[in-house]
């Protein structure tokens, strides 16, 4: 009997812990970010399969969230493609992307 009530409290104990626990990875949404220099300033921006984008702040501070991966990367100014890159980002990485000066 008193085997019989030790192995009871065990189990007992033992389903209590185990519905409290909770196990598992969570992650995030997959994102880079690039930034632009140089003459970026109303430059448009397609990267990958996105929506194209206007360049309104340059610097490394001014970063814009894009997908991770293998990405083509587009860049116009004044109708005029002045890049043209395929690049591969990692997740949480950043890339710099310099536009030159047309003339």
């Amino acid at each position: 009997m008193k085997l019989f009530k030790i192995s009871l409290t065990l189990l007992i104990v033992m389903l209590l812990t185990a519905c409290g626990s909770t196990s598992g990875v969570r992650t995030s949404e997959q994102a880079s970010f690039v930034y632009f220099s140089g003459a970026a300033k109303g430059a448009q921006v397609t990267v990958g399969n996105g929506e194209m984008f206007v360049i309104d702040k340059v610097g490394e501070r001014n970063l814009y969230k894009v997908a991770s991966g293998k990405q083509k990367v587009i860049i116009k100014k004044g109708g005029i493609i002045v890049v043209d890159r395929l690049v591969l980002l990692g997740d949480g990485q950043s890339k710099e992307f310099n536009v030159p000066n047309l003339k």
